[in-house]
This record gives structure tokens, sequence and C-alpha cells, in this order.
């Protein structure tokens, strides 16, 4: 069965899986079951990223970059939470607001509708 590459995620797929191979995971290409042909067509490519390879070499970063990496991170994930903390207080005083509102609402409509009832009642009571 011949098969293009004529899929991005499958030619994305291929190249990590070969990228792998070369810094040690060679079993990742073989699970990808790469026929001779995408082989073929990805030569060249496969071919850069090993001269890459062999030219870049890892970087570890200082320990001073983790470090402060950390505490920035950490600090925009506690002024995440702070927001959503915030908006959810705002939200819940507004239902409270709406709430309270409905309620004497209530209370006036009642009071409204008992006048008018006792008003009825003495006017029919006059007549």
């Amino acid at each position: 069965m011949k098969r293009r590459l004529t899929d991005n995620r499958r030619t994305t797929a291929v190249l990590a899986a070969h990228a792998d191979g070369l810094i040690g995971r060679p079993e990742a290409i073989r699970q990808m079951g790469v026929t001779d042909q995408e082989r073929e067509e990805l030569a060249p490519l496969f071919q850069v990223a090993e001269q890459l390879h062999q030219v870049m070499r890892p970087v570890q970063p200082s320990a001073a970059f983790v470090r402060s990496l950390g505490k920035e991170l950490t600090l925009n994930a506690r002024r995440q939470i702070a927001a959503t903390k915030q908006v959810r207080k705002r939200l819940l005083i507004g239902a409270a607001a709406v709430g309270s509102l409905v309620s004497v609402a209530s209370v006036v409509g009642a009071i409204v509708f008992f006048i008018a009832r006792w008003r009825a009642r003495s006017h029919a009571r006059t007549v």
C-alpha cells in the first residue's frame, strides 16, 4: 500500500519521530510504520535534521533562570487565581443584590395587592 505524505499531521508526526530517534529514542520512528516511499519523500528533511543535530548541542538553562521562571510562573498563577476569585465575588454580590431587589419587589407587590383588595372591598361596601 503506497501512502503519500499529503497529510501535514502525518508528516509532522514522522519528522518528530525521526527527531526522537536522533536523541536516543529510535523506537519512535519504528512505531510510526514509515513506508519506503515516505522515507524517500522526507529524505531531504531527515538530512537537514541530522545536520542540525550534529551542529547544535543541547543547552542547559542556568539555575538562576530556572528559579526566575519558576517564580514568574507561580506569581502569574496566583494573579490568575486572585482575578478569578474577584470575578466570582462580584458575581455573587450581584446575584445577592438582584435577589434582594426581587424580594423587596415581592413584598411591595403583596402590600399593593392587599391595599387594592382592601380598597375594593371598602368601595363595594359603600355602594
